[in-house]
């Protein structure tokens, strides 16, 4: 929040220092009245640039924030599937193995939730899914019941681990195309700013207001785009209410 309030004051104070001090007298006005149409043609093709970008760049990252949730949504649904399999195991593997997955989301929600904002993975909660693959590994192959939740088990594990990695994948912030969005939206936004400064802005009063105004919002608009640029940090981030939510039926289920 105080980021954003420092760079949208930095941007209007740039603004309004660049336009005192390059913006032309009201004299030199008459006498480019023949380039306006021009050089409003100009002005209004980088604004349409800088909107084209600015929307495909949101749509990836609303993408980006669905597909995460989506994600986190399935794997605890995994980890609820894995743990109603154990309902047949033998002893003391289904205690082992029951432990592990009521550990798992817990770890996810608490520990690896915050490093995911800096696209880093925890430790333990990799440690805890290698030894639940582990204990479900060495698991009997008989009797058929036995058998058929072993089966099951893995698969759920299985899905939990592709899941993770899309989770640890997407932590590590946005693609190339999303970069390019991004890039194209903040050399848009700094494009409309130094558009006027360069074809010759006059620096009356009412001018300068609005060249505020436009730096403010494309300041707030450009600090946005970079804090969603992963779906795990920001104002927007994903939270792990899944995983919390998992939690806490695992621990209702005798």
């Amino acid at each position: 929040m105080w980021t954003a309030l420092v760079v949208i004051l930095v941007s209007v104070a740039i603004t309004v220092v660049a336009f005192l001090l390059f913006g032309r007298s009201r004299a030199h006005e008459q006498a480019d009245d023949r380039d306006s149409d021009s050089r409003g043609f100009l002005g209004a093709v980088i604004s349409g640039l800088f909107i084209v970008a600015l929307a495909f760049y949101m749509v990836i990252v609303w993408e980006e924030s669905g597909t995460a949730e989506d994600n986190a949504a399935r794997e605890a649904a995994a980890i609820a599937d894995a743990y109603w399999q154990t309902t047949v195991m033998p002893q003391p593997q289904r205690d082992h193995i029951r432990g592990l997955l009521t550990e798992y989301p817990k770890l996810v929600a608490d520990k690896e939730w915050p490093r995911l904002a800096v696209g880093e993975p925890d430790e333990r909660t990799t440690e805890t899914l290698s030894s639940l693959h582990s204990e479900i590994l060495g698991l009997p192959t008989t009797p058929d019941q036995v058998k058929s939740a072993r089966e099951r088990a893995l698969e759920r594990v299985r899905d939990i681990t592709d899941l993770r990695r899309d989770r640890l994948d997407q932590a590590g912030g946005l693609d190339h195309t999303g970069k390019l969005m991004l890039f194209g939206t903040l050399a848009g936004a700094v494009c409309m700013i130094v558009f006027p400064m360069l074809i010759g802005f006059t620096a009356r009063v009412r001018h300068i207001l609005q060249m505020i105004v436009m730096a403010a919002l494309l300041a707030f608009v450009c600090v946005l785009c970079v804090q969603l640029d992963q779906p795990f940090s920001g104002v927007l981030r994903v939270q792990p209410e899944a995983f919390v939510s998992v939690a806490e039926e695992l621990a209702g289920i005798p």
